[in-house]
């Protein structure tokens, strides 16, 4: 499971929900929210518990998390075949951890070995993952959980003609949940924590909140938990938190999507509505501590300087929130035209950002800095010199220098991100979730358009007075590595859970439901199609659910046809037009018509990407046009751009993040990987906006897509666009060729050595044949088998059966285009020390599949009823088609790929295996610190290459 982003809380940005909102209460106190949109046939569904890490005893840190990883165990009925036999494991399974953590260290190692007996008696009767076979088998997708301070979240999205199904499987997960498994799922935690631990904005980030909170302060722990909390877990006090704090009163089941109210209500009242009405918890006022004065916090913990500056900020539920929403956006927002943002587009900083942090009942503002990259002197800038700027801008604005339309810009992109929002059920039913969690209204949610509407300038120069001066916390991190604990690996024997399925599972799965007639997507009639210059076609939807186009202008050249293309879109990022704008006051102008502006690119393809008011499209056109035929490109801005470029690769050597994306991309590409064929540092250096200018241009002159979605009727937007964007003549063919795949001819593994990681990172590959689209169904019946999600052979056998990693996955890739090579793919990320281990066990996965012949319908199913419900959005639509007719189909591909998934047969799967995958080399390429790993014993997988960064970074 995911745990939330540790600086995120829960923050009332851009609130979202459909015209139709209900909320009503069970007789069991349970609060149901419900969004009603038919627009596309799914329903985003999520328990919510208003209780997080905070709530948890001091001598227990984790033990949120802990629980909402055990919670996807099952139940006394879901996940057993017999529980009153498993039960008697059980029982002893809890009493040996009440032990363990009253036992001194030294003799914690025996009482762990008894436990890891009892787990594996009790998971003779226990079937691994049956609460997450049955969600896979109505078509349910996106399945997770989370933990933050004040909020814990379970959800998934599933077909709306399942609601009935999801509400029974759900009601009896929390009616009788039985934490089996834990100490597997414990060591899954570890894996989950060395993750963090090797990331070091992770790292600073903890502690960030330790120096701004007190470490007294429940809001300054890790949510994950302490080390020394992690090593004598209690199952005890857990079922102790889980009685305390998941009770009616103080939970909420939220739906959103294709469902009629009347309906859930009812059907809610049958399922959920049975939990046992039991007392709200009684809760101990946190008191948030204030700052008497400035304080300095020097750390070297980043592979970049970074400053961090903390103010104390306002709890979720203050009445100053959307003051300080719109006081955030004045001084940094995405579209680059804050107060802060000045600095980066100024090229006096590399990144700045700024972000309210709202928990419940405490708060705080956030101001991230990372200096330039000085080229002259071959370092970066000072921090103390990055931190005064930063101060001058914001006392700047308490002194009241800000320009309206600024103010009324961030306004208008709120109320435009909420209007946008509403498109999706996942984010409807996440804000509600939220606002449940903080104790908002409905009827405030709704009127956040009116709210932001009433903020004045003179408003946001109050909040910044009232919130800004005053003292602060300045955390300053010079390059350098956190100190990591050190946990040794477990000696524990795998589980070997029980095979075949419990009785309330047969009953549930023999329940029929009617499956709706699919409709696909009809190419004709669905989109609109048509021509604005020769080589440049454009793709329309129409959207009559609010006032916001999306314009959408794909080139067919990218970063491998053009090779200063990645400096030149970033270039353009920050571009002026000539003679006309510099680039901050081509952002004012963009924003005073309620538009943003983006341009990014891939492999082979550059994208120009543009949203904003209707009424404003021909205007914005127009602006755009100039920008892309004059852009106004700054020397300063280049030097900055170079700079940071060149900054990150003077730690990209040491930096685990990096030395993973090389060896992979190494891994698969060899000599053709994108790290050894840049630009090297010299030729960066050489650069010169003219020629940065020229690559952008170059890109421009390739076959062209636009796709624009909007209110307007297609001959309206077809002619505004024709007449206010210009595209060249000649256009060129667009690039599509693939990277070319490395082909081994034995067993190789590729090491990389990282003396700071605790985690051990692997991928593995096996070169693939040519594809065609006629192997698409079996593809993905193979990949559901073999790496999909919890179910899957990856995670069930490496994570769930041997605490291996909580990260691992597999699949086949298969390319966008007919007879180009498919390949199969690995990862695993492992404590160091369980490196070999693991590498053996995913090997063995490989090289003779097991075989379980009895998923094949659950697969079948699964793939079945999520092609049915899996309707692109409104905003993807013209893009997914034109992916499509691109790809060589005619017709929606869903509409073969269901009858190859009713053909298919378990047969269909191994065959697939034994003549794509069996038998073939298996590459292996590891980052690891290599002292905490036997070397010896990796011979015995392949031929083994100690790699350098060298070899895989060009400079």
């Amino acid at each position: 499971m995911k745990k939330i982003a540790l600086l995120m809380g829960f923050m009332l940005v851009s609130a979202a929900l459909f015209a139709q909102l209900t909320e009503f209460k069970l007789k069991n106190g349970l609060t149901v929210l419900v969004s009603e949109d038919h627009s596309t046939p799914s329903v985003f569904g999520c328990v919510v518990v208003r209780a997080g890490s905070v709530d948890e005893p001091t001598e227990a840190t984790g033990t949120a998390h802990d629980l909402e990883h055990v919670m996807f165990k099952g139940s006394q009925k879901l996940g057993t075949l017999n529980w009153e036999a498993e039960k008697v494991h059980y029982d002893k399974i809890i009493a040996l951890y009440d032990q363990l953590a009253a036992t001194p260290e030294e003799g914690r190692a025996a009482i762990q070995q008894q436990i890891n007996e009892e787990s594996i008696k009790a998971s003779t009767y226990s079937i691994n993952n049956e609460y997450q076979d049955l969600i896979q088998a109505i078509g349910g997708t996106a399945l997770n959980a989370s933990t933050g301070h004040d909020v814990t979240q379970y959800f998934n999205v599933f077909p709306s003609y399942q609601l009935k199904k999801w509400l029974e499987l759900n009601a009896d997960r929390f009616e009788a949940p039985v934490f089996r498994g834990f100490q597997a799922e414990l060591e899954t935690v570890y894996e989950e924590k060395n993750k963090y631990s090797d990331d070091p904005f992770s790292s600073l980030s903890d502690l960030f909140l330790k120096e701004i909170f007190g470490e007294e302060c429940p809001y300054s722990r890790p949510i994950i938990g302490y080390s020394e909390h992690l090593k004598t877990p209690s199952i005890s006090k857990l079922i102790k938190y889980y009685n305390t704090f998941y009770v009616p009163e103080n939970m909420a089941l939220v739906l959103a999507g294709d469902v009629n109210v009347e309906e859930a209500r009812q059907l809610a009242e049958q399922t959920v509505g049975r939990w046992p009405k039991r007392p709200l918890p009684q809760r101990t006022a946190i008191q948030q501590p204030v700052l008497e004065k400035n304080r300095i916090v020097k750390n070297k913990l980043t592979p970049v300087p970074v400053v961090l500056m903390g103010f104390s900020g306002a709890a979720s539920t203050d009445a100053d929130r959307y003051k300080l929403e719109v006081l955030e956006g004045v001084l940094s927002n995405r579209t680059q035209t804050g107060l802060l943002d000045k600095l980066s587009l100024d090229g006096d900083a590399m990144q700045v950002s700024l972000n309210m942090v709202s928990f419940r009942q405490a708060g705080l503002i956030m101001v991230q800095g990372i200096p330039v990259f000085d080229m002259a002197q071959m370092r970066f800038s000072s921090l103390k010199t990055l931190e005064g700027n930063i101060m001058k801008t914001i006392k700047s604005l308490m002194d009241g220098q800000v320009d309206d339309w600024l103010v009324q810009s961030v306004k208008d992109n709120l109320i435009m991100t909420y209007e946008l929002s509403k498109e999706s059920h996942t984010n409807n039913g996440m804000i509600l979730a939220g606002a449940f969690a903080n104790g908002i209204s409905l009827d405030e949610l709704q009127s956040y358009p009116e709210r932001i509407k009433a903020i004045t300038k003179d408003d946001v120069i109050a909040m910044a007075k009232k919130y800004f001066d005053r003292p602060y916390l300045s955390m300053q991190s010079l390059q350098g590595t956190a100190k990591k604990d050190k946990i040794a690996k477990p000696s524990y024997k795998a589980l070997t859970p029980a095979k075949g399925r419990s009785e309330y599972a047969k009953a549930w799965l023999n329940e029929e439901v009617k499956v709706p007639e699919f409709k696909p997507i009809d190419f004709a009639k669905d989109i609109k199609q048509g021509e604005l210059a020769k080589g440049a076609n454009m793709y329309y939807v129409n959207n009559p659910q609010n006032d916001i186009f999306s314009l959408t202008i794909k080139y067919g050249a990218g970063t491998s046809d053009i090779r200063g293309l990645e400096h030149a879109v970033g270039l353009m990022n920050q571009a002026g037009i000539m003679a006309q704008y510099t680039p901050y006051e081509l952002k004012r102008e963009f924003s005073k018509l309620g538009c943003t502006v983006q341009f990014y690119a891939s492999d082979h393809e550059t994208f120009v990407t543009m949203r904003g008011k209707e009424a404003n499209l021909a205007r914005a056109c127009q602006m755009l046009s100039r920008m892309l035929l004059m852009p106004s490109l700054d020397e300063k801005q280049m030097s900055r751009i170079i700079g940071n470029a060149i900054g990150a690769r003077q730690v990209e050597a040491k930096n685990k993040e990096a030395q993973k994306d090389a060896l992979s991309e190494y891994l698969y590409h060899g000599g053709a990987s994108e790290y050894l064929n840049r630009l090297s540092n010299s030729e960066i250096q050489a650069f010169r906006v003219s020629q940065l200018a020229a690559d952008f241009i170059k890109a421009t002159q390739y076959e062209t897509e636009v796709h624009y979605v909007g209110k307007s009727s297609f001959d309206v937007a077809k002619a505004t666009i024709s007449k206010n964007l210009a595209f060249p003549a000649n256009l060129k063919p667009a690039m599509k060729s693939e990277t070319p795949l490395a082909n081994y001819t034995e067993n190789t593994i590729l090491l990389l050595n990282n003396k700071e990681a605790r985690q051990g990172d692997v991928y593995l590959y096996v070169h693939g044949d040519e594809y065609n689209k006629q192997q698409r169904a079996v593809i993905d019946a193979f990949n559901q088998y073999f790496g999909g999600g919890f179910n899957g052979l990856v995670v069930q056998e490496l994570r769930e059966l041997r605490s291996f990693a909580y990260t691992a996955s597999g699949h086949y890739r298969y390319p966008d285009y007919d007879k180009e090579t498919s390949y199969l793919r690995g990862y695993i990320g492992t404590q160091a020390d369980k490196v070999n281990d693991a590498i053996e066990e995913f090997v063995k996965l490989i090289a003779e599949l097991p075989q379980h012949p009895e998923r094949i319908n659950n697969i079948k199913d699964y793939l079945a009823l999520a092609n049915i419900s899996s309707t692109p959005s409104v905003r993807s639509k013209t893009q997914v088609v034109a992916n499509w007719l691109d790809q060589g189909y005619t017709q929606d591909p869903r509409i073969d790929l269901l009858k190859g998934y009713k053909a298919m047969s378990f047969d269909s799967i191994m065959t697939f295996y034994n003549q794509h995958i069996k038998g073939r080399p298996i590459a292996i390429a590891i980052v690891v610190n290599t002292k905490n790993i036997d070397k010896e014993r990796l011979k015995k997988f392949g031929k083994v290459i100690e790699l350098k960064p060298s070899n895989v970074f060009k400079y």
